[in-house]
């Protein structure tokens, strides 16, 4: 009987190391708010964010750090 327990467990010990690791997806990047605008022109964010401008001189909202 200790026989049959130790044989399943070297198996199962076996299938476990040899089984394919599983891929852990990144973190999704939130993406930027587009800012309200007054009767001015003047961009506004949201609280918990702030006014950035991208690469292409977008403006946008970023989540504050």
């Amino acid at each position: 009987m200790g026989l049959k327990f130790f044989s399943v467990g070297v198996i199962a010990l076996t299938l476990a190391a040899c089984s394919p690791e599983v891929e852990v997806e990144p973190e999704p990047t939130p993406l930027p708010i587009t800012p309200e605008y007054n009767k001015f022109g003047a961009p506004t964010c949201p609280a918990g964010t702030e006014l950035a401008t991208t690469e292409l001189g977008r403006t946008v909202c970023n989540p504050a750090e």
